[in-house]
């Protein structure tokens, strides 16, 4: 897949490992799937105001702003790391940026470097400004994919948005226009309200929502985006456990990325991988292949019909 093999379908979500070194110490990278990195922009970005980060129902809300070095900081300060230290586990670059030409100048700026397979283009970040304005505009998605492919050879996965009419629509686009692969999904829009100071929790009043409650739509955003193109898809959102993974596969994911899980426990991705390995041998399924996209239809019903 991608052109790679990797050693688990279990891989560490963007913003929730760092770019890897921070996990180092507490799980053992190489026999997870592989990890995306915390983003990369252009110029260094210095992250929103305190406070980033609060619990909600079923989750937690974020809005870290895509802090991170820049450009040439990842690659001086954190790529050679991940060059050196990451032997099987297979690393994507989430990518950043204001304009078509920020992503583009990031995409041209990394790939003559090695140490990672590709890029994840996160054009769905809902805790910053404008972190959605390609995600949901198909023009715009459209154009910046084509511009992209044009500049590396490297697997192109595009993290998509839910806050779109249809997801499907988005990923076929994406496809069209010369991606790899998908993620799906980023976090949902929200808010948590202080009601005895009356303010916001997080000091940018708004921010992206993960964790369990979420697990549902990315389910089926994953399994819309299956149903509109063939691209490998990447499911993301509230997993736990295998079973939660097993969902994402049977929908149509062929990787799953784990991150809030990794907050409460952060061995949950050597975990799920586990969960999985047990569930294919205790079926006696010999290929986890065998499973993407194999969701049945519901009894007694004709072929499936998307819901609104």
């Amino acid at each position: 897949m991608f052109g790679a093999e990797f050693p688990s379908p279990v891989l560490l979500a963007s913003g929730t490992c760092g770019y890897g070194q921070e996990y180092a110490d507490l799980i053992p990278l190489d026999e997870i799937g592989g990890l995306v990195t915390k983003a990369v922009s252009l110029e260094p970005r210095p992250g929103n105001p305190p406070h980033r980060v609060a619990e909600t129902p079923g989750g937690m809300i974020n809005a870290i702003g895509l802090e991170n070095p820049g450009l040439h900081g990842f690659i001086a300060e954190k790529l050679p790391w991940l060059r050196e230290h990451l032997r099987r586990a297979q690393v994507f670059v989430n990518v950043v940026g204001h304009s078509a030409e920020d992503f583009a100048a990031v995409v041209r700026g990394l790939d003559e470097e090695d140490g990672f397979l590709g890029y994840e283009i996160n054009v769905s970040c809902p805790n910053v400004k404008g972190g959605t304005m390609f995600g949901t505009d198909e023009r715009a998605l459209s154009d910046l994919v084509a511009r992209l492919r044009a500049c590396t050879e490297r697997p192109l996965v595009i993290k998509l948005t839910p806050n779109v009419p249809d997801v499907g629509d988005f990923a076929r686009i994406c496809e069209e226009a010369g991606a790899d692969g998908l993620s799906a999904i980023n976090t949902f829009p929200g808010m948590v309200v202080d009601i005895a100071r009356r303010e916001p929790l997080i000091g940018n009043r708004s921010g992206g929502v993960s964790g369990p409650a979420i697990l549902p739509m990315g389910v089926y955003a994953t399994w819309r985006a299956r149903q509109t193109c063939g691209l490998p898809i990447m499911g993301i959102g509230g997993i736990r456990n295998a079973e939660d993974a097993l969902q994402y596969i049977l929908a149509g994911a062929c990787l799953v990325q784990v991150g809030t899980a990794s907050f409460v426990d952060p061995g949950a991705a050597v975990d799920v991988h586990e969960g999985i390995s047990k569930y294919l041998t205790a079926n006696g399924i010999a290929r986890l292949e065998d499973l993407v996209g194999a969701l049945s239809a519901w009894p007694g019903s004709g072929p499936a019909i998307p819901a609104g």
